[in-house]
C-alpha cells in the first residue's frame, strides 16, 4: 500500500507542476513596443521572465560611442570592433559596393548600429544573403547576464522600443550573441 501511495504523489505532483508550467504559458502578446528598463522588475525572476513579463533591453551603460567603418563588395567580408563584428557571406551583395558602418553607440544598454550604403550614398537596406552579426556583451556585468536567456532585438534607435525578436546564440563563456539579419538598422541585446 505504501507503495501505490508514493506512485500517487509523484504523479500528483508531476501533473501539478505541468499545470502550472501550461498556467504560466499562457499569456497574451504585448500590444505596444516594450519599454526599457534597468531589469529591477518584479514580473523577472533572477532575470528571468515570469507570468506575463515581457522582454528588457540589457542594462550595461557606457560612455564611450566606439565606430568601425569598411568597404565590403560582392565577395563578402568581415568588420569587427573589439569582440562585435559583422560578417557578409559572398554573395550578399551583388553587383554592389558597401561602404559598412558598425557604431557601438555610448548609452545605457548593449546596441549596435549598423548602416550600410553604396557608392552613391544611398542606404542599403536588404541584402541578397542573411548578415551574421555578433555583439560582445563583455562590459556587461557578467552575474548580471549569467542567468538570463538573452536575444537580440531590432530596436528603434530614438526611442528604445522593441521592434523585431532577432533571436540568436548566445556564447556564454566568451560573452557574446550571434544572430543573422537580412537587414541593418538598430540592434540591442535583451532578456
Amino acid at each position: 500500500m505504501r507503495i501505490e501511495s508514493g506512485m500517487a504523489r509523484r504523479i500528483a505532483t508531476t501533473l501539478a507542476v505541468a499545470l502550472l508550467g501550461a498556467i504560466g504559458s499562457c499569456r497574451d502578446a504585448p500590444t505596444a513596443p516594450p519599454t526599457p528598463s534597468n531589469g529591477n522588475d518584479p514580473s523577472h525572476l533572477l532575470g528571468l521572465p515570469i507570468f506575463g513579463g515581457s522582454p528588457r533591453l540589457l542594462y550595461c551603460p557606457s560612455s564611450e560611442t566606439q565606430q568601425s567603418t569598411g568597404v565590403i563588395d560582392e565577395l563578402g567580408g568581415t568588420l569587427s570592433l573589439g569582440g562585435t563584428s559583422v560578417t557578409f557571406p559572398a554573395g550578399a551583395l551583388l553587383g554592389v559596393t558597401a561602404n559598412v558602418q558598425l557604431t557601438i553607440p555610448a548609452g545605457n544598454y548593449m546596441e549596435v548600429d549598423l548602416t550600410a550604403t553604396d557608392d552613391n550614398g544611398q542606404l542599403l537596406h536588404l541584402f541578397n544573403q542573411p548578415i551574421v552579426v555578433t555583439i560582445d556583451y563583455s562590459r556587461c556585468n557578467r552575474l548580471a547576464t549569467l542567468l538570463r536567456v538573452l536575444s537580440v532585438w531590432n530596436i528603434d534607435t530614438d526611442t528604445k522600443a522593441l521592434l523585431e525578436n532577432m533571436g540568436g546564440i548566445d556564447n556564454k563563456l566568451g560573452q557574446s550573441i550571434t544572430f543573422v539579419t537580412p537587414h541593418f538598422s538598430g540592434f540591442a541585446i535583451a532578456y
